[in-house]
């Protein structure tokens, strides 16, 4: 290591490797295996294996040979002067180390990904294939051209390049860099041993190695190609996002060829969790001008290809929408789906695996929406006539009804009826007239049918949702579907509004005299059907699939809509009912993911 520092450091700038800690689930996983040999090896881990501790993935194994690890972190700003030689020791401020005899004392503990190390083998170890796995981390790097980077490329796995080739399409990197590849046993004249350009182009660059590259005349090359996420640590969906976006950008001055094959994760290690599936992914198409929506394609039917044009030029950079389609995830609550979205060149120099994740989760929770009521349904009766023309009677005086249009019309202007449902995770949903939503009396945020569940101090920042068209009452007693809201689903709900019911029913006005359900002293209540009717709604929720454009698709998870009915069964006296239906559209968005409801 002395050799490199006075050769390689003395004097020059160094930017630091960027360690970016983002929440993601750890729910993908790829194995990794480095190469390594008896002394001083270099490894860039292209994977976070920061799940478990280096005691135990390496201490802990009588059979690992590997006995230190130091870890490539100068401090910050980006870009750092160094104006002596920097040796690697305890208390280096550039490196942080792993020591086998120094078990938990050791300064590093985790690895994290886009990191470079060096790794020291007992020398008594020829060879040693050492076997991790990690989440694969999208490439994260930083260049400089004022000193020396001690990095490592994604290239391929299997098969990779020669530095010829890979650097082919950055031809001032290729004539002006210097490289230095470490080759097993101790530090020395040959250990890291430098790559001339004449050696460079019968070499293969190896994606697990780490290296250190300096080159004054070129910036930024890691590849062909370079991906921009929405998240830096990868594509993760969680519960309820339905799309994600990265632009794909062409680094070379010609046009380029990538393509997009989803992969399914590598069994996850002992103690983490179980993965129930891989992720439905879909990639958004074109856009229809007849309609104005996008198509998709699914990753499980065919890859992704797009080509682009040369750097600089109109094309070179595009952006890339994938969604997730719900619809396809089952299990229960919290379950983890993962996959790896793997993209690669056609020449086949780099392979960048992106991390994805999802949690499938139920349309538990609070919805809140609109039916649109647009249609009615005609009751329109032709009565049977005789031979003259004169319409028929029975013996009883009544015309003999031949035929009854129960069709259904549009209405001259559509009519809102707001809905609010609570999808509970038993597999129920009710029907409230009004919920309340803030913070409750034990300090959580909740969902209740009563402002007394709620934080008086906290009223403020409280919300009540209410519905005008249902009836009240003190209880706020929801009327339970026999069902749960969810895509495919069709619930149904019966909401009685007697007919001496002074605060819910229509026909009802309590200071009338003719419509107070009162006899003409104002003493008894009337039977049904005097001046008011039993008014039975039955609510009807058929919930659609989504349809086949890639908006609806991915909005699952946060947006239902289908058909709604009514019908409206007004009872007379004895068995006389009257029977009314409306229908339309509805749409509900979920606006809480809280799965109880608080009395």
């Amino acid at each position: 290591m002395n050799m490199l520092n006075r050769a390689l450091r003395l004097g020059l700038f160094v930017v630091p490797a960027v360690f970016i800690t983002i929440p993601l689930s750890r729910a993908q996983w790829v194995t990794e295996e480095y190469h390594l040999k008896a002394g001083w090896n270099a490894v860039y881990l292209h994977i976070d294996a920061s799940h478990d501790t280096l005691n135990r993935m390496v201490g802990a194994d009588p059979d690992n040979p590997i006995e230190e690890i130091w870890m490539w972190t100068p401090p910050g700003p980006a870009i750092q002067f160094y104006d002596s030689v920097q040796i690697p020791n305890v208390g280096s401020t550039e490196w942080l180390r792993w020591d086998r005899y120094w078990s938990a004392a050791s300064p590093l503990q985790r690895l994290a990904g886009n990191a470079a190390c060096l790794v020291r083998v007992k020398d008594s170890v020829p060879e040693y294939t050492w076997t991790l796995p990690g989440r694969p981390m999208p490439p994260a790097q930083r260049w400089t051209s004022s000193g020396m980077n001690f990095i490592g490329f994604p290239v391929a796995r299997e098969n990779p390049p020669f530095w010829g080739s890979f650097l082919g399409p950055a031809r001032s990197l290729h004539e002006y860099t210097e490289i230095y590849r470490y080759v097993g046993g101790p530090f020395g004249a040959g250990n890291p041993q430098r790559l001339f350009p004449a050696v460079l182009r019968n070499t293969r660059i190896h994606r697990n190695q780490a290296y250190w590259v300096r080159s004054e005349e070129y910036n930024r090359y890691f590849g062909p190609f370079e991906v921009e996420l929405q998240n830096p640590g990868g594509i993760d969906f969680g519960t309820t996002r339905g799309q994600h976006r990265l632009r794909l950008r062409n680094r070379t001055d010609g046009p380029l060829a990538i393509t997009a094959t989803l992969v399914a994760s590598a069994p996850p290690p002992a103690g983490e969790p179980v993965i129930a599936g891989i992720v439905p992914l879909l990639l958004r198409g074109d856009l229809d001008l007849s309609d104005l929506t996008y198509g998709f394609t699914r990753f499980s039917e065919e890859d992704g290809v797009w080509a682009l044009s040369p750097a600089g030029q109109p094309g070179s950079e595009i952006e890339v929408v994938v969604g997730i389609d719900r619809s396809a995830m089952t299990g229960s609550p919290g379950d983890l789906f993962a996959g790896i979205l793997r993209l690669r060149d056609t020449d086949g120099l780099i392979l960048i695996d992106l991390p994805i994740t999802a949690r499938f989760a139920p349309s538990t929770g609070l919805w809140v929406g609109h039916a649109i009521v647009g249609e009615v349904a005609h009751r329109l009766v032709e009565y049977a006539l005789d031979e003259h023309g004169r319409p028929l009677q029975t013996p009883g005086g009544s015309y003999v009804i031949d035929t009854v249009d129960e069709s259904f019309g549009p209405v001259v202007r559509p009519f809102p009826l707001r809905l609010v449902v609570h999808n509970d995770d038993t597999g129920h949903a009710r029907l409230l007239q009004r919920v309340y939503h803030g913070l409750g009396q034990s300090g959580e945020i909740i969902l209740s049918r009563s402002e007394g569940a709620l934080d008086v101090s906290a009223l403020e920042e409280a919300r009540r949702i209410s519905v005008v068209h249902l009836p009240w009452s003190a209880e706020n007693v929801p009327w339970s579907f026999n069902g749960a809201l969810g895509e495919g689903a069709e619930i149904n709900t019966v909401v009685n509004l007697p007919h001496n019911d002074h605060a819910t029913n229509p026909f009802l006005h309590s200071y009338h005299p003719d419509h107070d359900n009162l006899d003409a002293y104002f003493e008894s209540e009337l039977p049904r059907g005097v001046e008011s009717y039993d008014v039975i709604r039955e609510i009807t929720l058929r919930v659609r699939a989504p349809e086949g454009d890639f908006a609806a698709v991915t909005a699952g998870s946060g947006v239902l809509s289908g058909i709604f009915e009514e019908t409206v069964t007004l009872r007379a006296r004895g068995p006389a009912t009257r029977v009314l239906r409306a229908r339309g559209g509805f749409a509900l968005n979920r606006v809480s993911d809280i799965s109880t409801l608080a009395d």
